[in-house]
């Protein structure tokens, strides 16, 4: 989700003692401390000690009692405690100096720094710090004179925040435009779109991009364990298609999904850009044609495009899927084995404290939204399309892909250098890989726009809030929600399982780059991608191999072992078309590798 929270917790000091040897326990009973009774106090304040290293904060118990004596006893008093946690079964007097701010062991005469800093004051004096995504790959700060105009626009609620009065822009009149939403920067005149970050007074990073959707997927595929490949999924799902043409007639009649009772408005960002408006044009030309039979869902990304992209190939290669019209979000099925569906993950979900961001949700389902333009809460289409959703590291993630999907150890390195060497030449952003670049426009982001047959919906799509929370109040079911209500808005969570989303007669996806090269090579280097695909995987055994162990050990029963690329391609007039599963209805074997 992009409104990640970082939080990092107090270091906690857990040592038996400081400030002298240990001792052994001590037969008689200690003498009691001097002072007031100690109260539990609501520590405003940290508490810290100095060793050679540095300072370092006091335990919460130990900064409650000093909390409590200092204000009970004043800033200039002294108070002599054997209640310091590290100090249980020793005994031992030690003798605290607010005036002199130090802690000494009695018996040893050791003597420690020690500070109160008062957060209070602190945050008083504190300012928040924005921050924007430099072409090298790090974090930079904005200078004092923007970072002041943001920060008041942003405490102003002004979203999107329009402006050409910023201090690098001296000369050059460009508007700039400021989602404060999704945190993006965009030049209206080049179309260069970066991403931002703003850190809170005291050090909260309560909005940026820290831990997008696809990089979390790539977390998941550096954990995949070797015996993955024999865990088994389940494979081969059959449906019979069919809704009452009455039906079919009247949600045509409604036309597009996103412009169901909603103006046909792009925002500021796309409506000013020529490549982003032709591909939302086209986007919505989609859902007019496919509205009567389909359901259809967004999925904004930028990180994870390579791997969606080799995934996409792989699939051309073994499984027939139409890699010249999209990349493909999720290929290894071993995950889906234990969620098959979005029935199954409601029953799981509950058992997730970190929601969405739990590892069995991020190996098998997909963070969408149901229309191109409704506003959204956490990833709106307007707004995300240019940049994408995250920033982050893919190191190692390309080389452990390929192995899991079948390529031989002693290929993987030199078929991973030879694929992010044709993924730069034609101009996909691939900062996050290294031995990538960074795309020409700066535009790192994708939309995958992802139709599924209706009758498919309520059993692989659930309607949700920010972090995967299940709506109850969408889920009339979805698909009726869908179809019935307007205008429609809200995100989901699908379960792309690949038994159903490798094949067109179920699904149907159509892949759209912010940044104009690549959208335009893409073609080219899919067709690029799978001839580099095909020499290695091209063998009759190795194929078998590596179908089972994208499925587990079983691969469906509509797969069959002979190179499936050639077959898989098909003109774009043709998948666009929404009632192409019809011609195939009498040809159930044919049916499933469409």
């Amino acid at each position: 989700a992009i409104l990640a929270f970082a939080r990092q917790g107090p270091q906690i000091f857990t040592p038996a003692r400081r400030g002298g040897g240990r001792h052994p326990p001590r037969t008689m009973a200690p003498k009691k401390a001097e002072g007031p009774p100690l109260k539990k106090a609501k520590v405003a304040a940290k508490w810290e000690w100095q060793d050679a290293s540095g300072w370092k904060e006091f335990n919460d118990a130990d900064a409650g009692m000093l909390e409590g004596q200092y204000n009970a006893l004043g800033p200039k008093a002294k108070f002599s405690t054997t209640e310091f946690s590290f100090n249980k079964g020793f005994g031992t007097i030690y003798e605290v100096s607010f005036s002199k701010m130090t802690q000494v062991n009695t018996e040893t005469k050791k003597s420690r720094n020690i500070r109160r800093r008062d957060e209070k004051a602190v945050l008083a004096k504190a300012k928040a710090m924005w921050e924007w995504w430099t072409d090298s790959g790090e974090w930079a700060q904005f200078v004092q004179e923007d970072t002041d105009m943001l920060e008041k626009a942003f405490g102003a609620g002004m979203n999107p925040f329009l402006t050409k009065n910023l201090s690098f822009n001296k000369g050059y009149d460009s508007l700039y435009i400021f989602d404060f939403d999704v945190m993006t920067q965009v030049n209206s005149d080049s179309g260069t779109s970066r991403k931002i970050q703003r850190t809170a007074a005291g050090g909260s990073k309560v909005f940026g991009h820290t831990k997008g959707e696809d990089d979390a997927y790539a977390d998941v595929l550096l954990a995949a364990k070797d015996s993955d490949a024999t865990a088994g999924a389940a494979a081969g799902v059959k449906f019979d298609l069919g809704l009452p043409p009455a039906f079919v007639a009247a949600q045509k009649k409604k036309g597009s999904s996103s412009l169901r009772k909603q103006k046909r408005d792009f925002g500021p960002i796309i409506s000013k850009d020529k490549h982003g408006t032709e591909c939302f044009n086209q986007m919505l030309k989609n859902e007019e044609e496919f509205c009567g039979e389909w359901v259809v869902f967004y999925h904004s990304y930028s990180c994870a495009a390579i791997l969606y992209e080799v995934q996409a190939a792989v699939g051309s290669v073994l499984f027939r899927f139409k890699a010249e019209f999209a990349g493909l979000p999720r290929i290894l099925a071993h995950g889906f084995k234990h969620i098959p569906d979005a029935t199954r993950m409601l029953e799981e979900f509950p058992k997730w404290k970190d929601q969405d961001h739990n590892p069995a949700f991020k190996a098998v389902g997909l963070c969408a939204t149901t229309s191109l333009l409704a506003h959204d809460d956490e990833a709106p289409a307007k707004s995300v399309f240019l940049a994408g959703y995250s920033v982050g590291s893919l190191k190692g993630v390309l080389q452990k892909l390929l192995g899991a999907v079948g390529v031989p150890k002693y290929k993987v390195e030199s078929l991973a250098k030879d694929i992010i060497s044709l993924a730069c030449k034609h101009g996909l952003d691939t900062m996050g890989i290294p031995g990538g670049k960074k795309c020409k426009s700066g535009r790192s982001g994708h939309m995958l726009q992802i139709f599924l047959r209706r009758e498919l919906c309520d059993k692989y799509v659930y309607p949700s809030f920010p972090f995967g929370v299940p709506d109850e109040n969408r889920n009339l079911p979805l698909s009726k929600y869908l179809a019935d209500q307007a205008p429609i808005e809200g995100q989901v969570r699908i379960t792309l399982n690949p038994d159903v989303f490798l094949r067109a007669t179920y699904a149907r996806m159509f892949t759209y780059s912010a940044d104009p090269t690549y959208h335009e090579n893409r073609p080219a280097f899919i067709k690029e991608l799978v001839g580099l695909l095909e020499p290695v995987i091209g063998d009759e055994k190795v194929r078998e191999k590596a179908a089972k162990g994208i499925f587990g050990g079983c691969p469906p029963d509509w797969w069959t072992p002979e190179d499936q690329s050639d077959k898989a391609a098909m003109p774009a007039a043709r998948y666009a078309t929404s009632d192409m599963a019809e011609e195939h209805r009498a040809a159930p074997r044919a049916e499933g590798r469409l």
